[in-house]
């Protein structure tokens, strides 16, 4: 086996060690990247809920307005919106606020280890680019005393 054929080789496997290594981080972000889609359509549903309940605060007031003399039935109306407001306060509280901090926490974590990764591979780079230079001096040492 030729020098340039070992060098190669050895870049094949060096190449191929990179890519498994940043397969499961890729798969990783792509499993983030779901999540993050699913708690936007847990965000939007909750903003239409949000919205269904101001709708319903508005159609109290109109209430109100509309039949003055019927105060307990307003009273009554009143407070399911305030017990669904609530609802959707302890909802946001301990739910949405809890899965947000810790998407926050993945997203900061991964790019904490890319940038962790990223040093690391120029110094990686700089020590392939040195072995190459040391193996083809010592391949035309080798071959000047053969």
């Amino acid at each position: 086996m030729s020098d340039n054929e070992l060098l190669l080789a050895i870049s094949e496997m060096m190449d191929k060690k990179l890519e498994a290594g940043l397969k499961p981080v890729e798969s990783k972000l792509d499993r983030m990247e779901n999540r993050l889609d699913r708690m936007d359509n847990e965000l939007q549903s909750v903003k239409n809920d949000l919205q269904g309940v101001k709708d319903d605060l508005q159609g109290v007031k109109d209430d109100l307005q509309g039949v003055k003399n019927d105060l307990q039935g307003v009273k009554n109306d009143l407070q399911g919106v305030k017990n669904d407001l609530q609802g959707v306060k302890l909802f946001q509280e301990n739910v949405i606020l809890p899965r947000l901090n810790t998407i926050e926490s993945c997203y900061t974590d991964t790019y904490d280890r890319y940038k962790n990764y990223v040093d690391k591979m120029d110094a990686v780079f700089v020590d392939v680019d040195l072995l190459k230079k040391v193996v083809a001096e010592h391949s035309e040492k080798l071959q000047k005393l053969a």
